[in-house]
């Protein structure tokens, strides 16, 4: 019995990289020099969502008073002045490790701006583990679906063979779109509620998709 996947796209904010809470913090300054209320984690997942202009207006930002481009730009600049201060979940650099020795083709892909995106994987070190780097060319996060699907086209690669592994519901979207497998981790910026109610597998943490793809052939999670 050979594996099924040869590709493995993974998200990177929130499932490679541990910045779901450090993203709050700057939403929350933002709310509250705005005189609104913030919010927890708890109420973050629930109110997250890709394109990420919904996000913005139900936590309470007025368009009317403020374009959601001024809104982003102030997001981004607060993000990247100290992003570098996010870890990576935990194994995660061992997992990219393993896996590549394994033979997985590996792949980032993103809604961050593609230079952004390229600065933080080589701030990170992590460059050597991925074949290529997909991100997108604006800030303002509409999602990455098209980019997905370019991509897609473009390789010629056989979709049965894909697995995309994220933290949220936009995760699932796009692998819908792509027509692939999806793995969806918790921890992140949804909830498990959410990752659940979309059908999608739910593993416990990013852990089981080590023990997933390197069991030998057969043996898998159930």
């Amino acid at each position: 019995m050979t594996r099924p996947y040869a590709v493995i796209l993974w998200d990177w904010n929130g499932t490679l990289l541990d910045d779901a809470e450090f993203g709050i913090s700057i939403i929350n300054g933002m709310l509250e020099r705005r005189g609104l209320p913030v919010h927890g984690r708890h109420e973050h997942g629930q109110l997250f969502d890709f394109p990420v202009i919904r996000y913005y207006e139900r936590v309470g930002f007025d368009f009317e008073k403020e374009p959601f481009e001024d809104l982003s730009h102030e997001f981004i600049d607060a993000y990247f002045a100290n992003v570098r201060s996010c870890g990576l979940r935990p194994g995660s650099e061992r997992l990219l490790e393993s896996l590549q020795e394994a033979g997985y083709r590996q792949m980032i892909l993103s809604a961050s701006r593609q230079d952004y995106l390229e600065d933080l994987i080589t701030h990170y070190g992590l460059g050597r583990y991925f074949e290529e780097l997909l991100g997108i060319d604006t800030v303002h996060a509409p999602g990455k679906t098209g980019r997905a699907l370019d991509w897609l086209r473009e390789s010629g690669v056989d979709p049965a063979q894909v697995l995309l592994i994220g933290d949220t519901v936009h995760d699932a979207e796009v692998a819908e779109k792509m027509d692939i497998d999806c793995w969806l981790v918790p921890g992140g910026h949804h909830p498990r509620e959410r990752l659940e109610a979309t059908g999608r597998r739910c593993l416990e943490d990013i852990g089981c998709v080590g023990r997933e793809l390197l069991q030998p052939a057969g043996k898998g999670l159930s």
